[in-house]
């Protein structure tokens, strides 16, 4: 939709190139070098022009916008309590309201409150075929449950240590299907743990070096990336053993924080993942911390390239959601992305999951 445009180090040779091949002609000093000169001249100012030109604010990419359809999921109406996120067990599907998860057999069913009981703040869940289990995000309790049916009260397991390290407020639970490991990350010190079920066989990667405050986790094409919130950046994990890894930096940081606005802290990540061909991120700017700031813009964007995240060159999708809404955790499913979003100055007002389908 709207196009961030950052000054790409090809445009500023160019420009380069087109000031000084002019003055190289004027060294000649003959009539024919003086006229060419002349007609270069115009047509450099003329190339300057387009290279210094940015699209306006208000240009809208009305292919995109005929094509992009945001519809309310779950509920149709009203709100739940809270919603971070939205998992998917078979049919059955399972929405993360903080101390509690909602959860339904198929897509045609009501929502209901799941049995599970005793969560604090909780925060994403994921489905583990390879178990049967759900495992979630008890994160207040510092600690990662397990379950087979939300409609039982009954545990699986419940874990508050991995590869020697004390969970501390975990986050986001990935899964990387293809070959069974399991992802969580304590936010504050942005270390990452890779585990079978009920914790076997675990160890630990430290990012704490590169990042600040990081809330997710997404698994791509069997690789692993680390959602730096605070930083506004995302560590792609080539080699989990080897402990090798890529930072991809975003365009217009402007300081570290764990929300804000555009304007006033460039982009606080929530999550990144990926969904036809396009990468979609989305920030945590609301009212409280955006101050005389719009919280509204770039809160939701897509981008095709991490040198296009890098050089700002991203489609700002946010009028696609309610305005003052926080847009969380995303879960691409078949032909669908769904956005968890909440309302963080009155939670249970606008809290639910929106499903994004592209036409073609």
């Amino acid at each position: 939709m709207f196009r961030q445009m950052n000054e790409s180090a090809f445009a500023a040779t160019k420009r380069r190139a087109l000031l000084q091949l002019p003055f190289s002609l004027m060294r000649d000093g003959c009539l024919a070098c003086r006229l060419l000169n002349a007609t270069w001249m115009m047509y450099a100012v003329a190339m300057l022009s387009c290279l210094f030109c940015v699209v306006p604010a208000d240009a809208v990419d009305k292919d995109l916008v005929s094509r992009i359809r945001v519809d309310n999921y779950a509920p149709q109406s009203n709100s739940f309590p809270g919603c971070t996120h939205i998992a998917f067990g078979g049919k059955t599907e399972l929405v993360t309201v903080g101390n509690r998860l909602f959860f339904r057999a198929d897509s045609k069913s009501p929502f209901r409150e799941a049995a599970i009981k005793g969560l604090i703040d909780a925060h994403s869940v994921v489905f583990n075929p390879h178990d049967q289990l759900f495992h979630a995000t008890d994160t207040g309790n510092h600690r990662l449950v397990t379950f087979r049916d939300p409609a039982s009260s009954e545990l699986q397991s419940s874990v508050t240590s991995l590869a020697g390290v004390r969970l501390k407020r975990p986050h986001d639970i990935v899964l990387d299907r293809s070959t069974g490991w399991l992802y969580s990350l304590n936010p504050d010190n942005s270390v990452v743990f890779r585990f079978k079920a009920a914790g076997d066989d675990a160890d630990s990667l430290n990012l704490s070096q590169h990042l600040g405050y990081s809330r997710a986790l997404s698994v791509v094409s069997g690789r692993l990336y680390v959602i730096g919130s605070s930083a506004g950046c995302v560590v792609e994990v080539v080699d989990f053993d080897e402990r090798e890894y890529r930072i991809h930096r975003s365009f217009g940081k402007k300081k570290d924080a764990v929300a804000g606005s555009w304007q006033s802290t460039g982009l606080v990540l929530n999550d990144v993942d990926f969904f036809k061909d396009y990468w979609y991120a989305t920030s945590y700017f609301c009212p409280a911390y955006a101050g005389k700031q719009n919280c509204d813009e770039n809160k939701f964007i897509r981008f095709r390239t991490w040198q296009d995240l890098k050089e700002g060159l991203w489609d700002d999708l946010s009028s696609f959601l309610p305005g003052n809404v926080v847009p969380y955790y995303l879960t691409p499913r078949e032909d669908s992305l769904f956005i968890a979003v909440f309302n963080h100055e009155a939670p249970g007002t606008s809290d639910k999951v929106l499903r994004l389908t592209i036409s073609e």
